[in-house]
């Protein structure tokens, strides 16, 4: 039901802003149950895709890439094996947006930047610091404009975000503040180069303390 459903407005025969049919309707064109029917219309408005309007009926949404995105995002447990693998998704991403953003990047952006920078400086606890730090990184992410970057890192700063604050808290901030400093310094220079072997280096030391520590999360639950 649910994939049929999906089919009719991949295909335009629901197209944005339309009123699918009632409940009733659903049940006797597809010969179904209306717990199905209810099951269906749920997931689809859990991915952004149907919207119910009280006493008016439910709608079909805009249809963009945060939908295909939204498919993509892991309901598993973050493991060793897929924790290592978003790393490394992250560092393909942003590696790329930063070369971009040497190129692309505004005044208000790099005041943007320097923003988050400053707000990681002062950050009361971890926590926060990893929010300020996400930041910056999704902040990159926009300046390239690609939707698809800017998904993505927010689906995957989301789903390792209790590991990556964790490690922060162990290992400390400095050496992460400085590299995000250099890198927005090259970023301002146009010095591209530069700027991607910095965020290069970042993600490198991210990805070898993440294993780290899952390997010592995984020794001690054993």
């Amino acid at each position: 039901m649910f994939n049929q459903l999906l089919d009719k407005i991949n295909k335009g025969e629901w197209p944005e802003n339309t009123m699918i049919p009632s409940e009733n309707e659903l049940r006797e064109t597809f010969s179904v149950s209306r717990d199905t029917v209810r099951e269906a219309i749920k997931r689809l408005s859990a991915l952004g895709l149907l919207k119910s309007v009280q006493g008016k009926g439910t709608y079909v949404q805009k249809m963009d890439i945060s939908f295909y995105m939204n498919i993509l995002v892991p309901s598993l447990f973050i493991t060793a094996d897929n924790g290592m693998s978003l790393i490394g998704f992250m560092k393909a991403i942003q590696v790329e947006c930063t070369r971009q953003a040497a190129a692309l990047a505004t005044e208000a952006d790099f005041e943007e930047l320097e923003g988050c920078l400053a707000r990681m400086k002062t950050a009361e606890d971890y926590p926060k610091f990893f929010g300020h730090d996400n930041d910056y990184h999704c902040c990159l992410s926009r300046i390239t404009g690609n939707e698809l970057f800017i998904k993505s890192m927010d689906i995957a700063s989301s789903l390792l975000h209790v590991y990556l604050t964790e490690i922060v808290e162990y290992h400390g901030s400095e050496r992460s503040i400085d590299q995000h400093e250099c890198c927005l310094r090259a970023l301002e220079a146009r010095d591209t180069e530069n700027a991607v072997r910095i965020m290069t280096e970042h993600y490198d030391m991210l990805t070898e303390r993440l294993s780290n520590w899952l390997k010592k999360k995984e020794e001690a639950a054993e």
